[in-house]
């Protein structure tokens, strides 16, 4: 019996520098071609300050809180449209402390919580076709910063492939 091997692939998307735009295309990206969707991860600058990358700026929370996903399947239909990107973005909750005591500097990580981990079946993602849209124009584009985002997929050219998990070493 073979197992679905979710794969990850993080990516970015360019808010140039002195920009008016407020669309923003995600860029093509090769390995993703045809795998299926499992999940989304999006970070904005708190959370991750610079892009493993291209070490530019990622967004901050309040660029971040007001963008819009959408995905485009390979037939040209927008099966994800105008998705709020926060939507996206699970892991803030584990790195905010919770006060044990009446001193605000005296605190412990949130610990295991996470919030609702947005899924995907298995879509075919055109991703060239896909962008982001912010609500207002970046007017903080005074440098580069990018959206950073990752992809969690399975790729069915390699299923039933030989493959390892962390669980099950051969």
């Amino acid at each position: 019996m073979s197992k679905k091997i979710i794969k990850h692939e993080l990516f970015e998307v360019l808010i140039p520098k002195g920009t008016t735009l407020t669309q923003f295309p995600i860029p093509d990206l090769p390995n993703l071609r045809e795998v299926e969707l499992w999940g989304v991860q999006a970070y904005y600058n708190d959370v991750i300050p610079n892009s493993v990358i291209s070490q530019k700026t990622v967004v901050p929370k309040n660029v971040f809180v007001s963008s819009f996903l959408t995905l485009v399947n390979y037939a040209g239909r927008e099966f994800l449209k105008q998705a709020p990107l926060v939507l996206f973005q699970t892991i803030e909750t584990n790195m905010v402390g919770v006060p044990i005591s009446t001193d605000p500097l005296i605190q412990i990580p949130f610990g295991i919580q996470e919030k609702d981990f947005k899924s995907f079946c298995g879509q075919k993602v055109n991703y060239s076709k896909s962008y982001i849209n912010v609500s207002i124009p970046v007017s903080i584009a005074v440098i580069d910063y990018v959206f950073l985002i990752s992809i969690y997929y399975v790729d069915p050219k390699e299923m039933g492939k030989d493959q390892t998990t962390f669980r099950e070493k051969h």
